[in-house]
């Protein structure tokens, strides 16, 4: 049981990340060379503090950068994107 709340905890990150960076990506930010500093950088601060929410494996860094570029794509993409207004 304690390996699927590891599961659990890891998707509502994942989760989290994307929808961070999508809401960055359509909202305050258009660079791409700002978001990679801004996520790699993220990624290297969680590495080198001494605490244990911050410990995670590689595989999980990786996939933490894969989710916030596709967030921060996807939101890139949606400032294009007219929605429709409510009357």
């Amino acid at each position: 049981m304690e390996n699927m709340n590891f599961i659990y905890n890891e998707n509502l990150w994942t989760v989290g990340h994307f929808i961070m960076w999508l809401v960055i990506g359509r909202l305050f930010l258009k660079n791409w060379f700002i978001f990679i500093l801004l996520s790699v950088g993220w990624e290297v601060i969680e590495y080198l503090i001494p605490y244990d929410i911050a410990k995670e494996s590689w595989g999980n860094k990786v996939s933490d950068l894969i989710t916030n570029t596709v967030g921060f794509y996807i939101g890139n993409k949606l400032r294009n994107y007219n929605f429709p207004s409510r009357k």
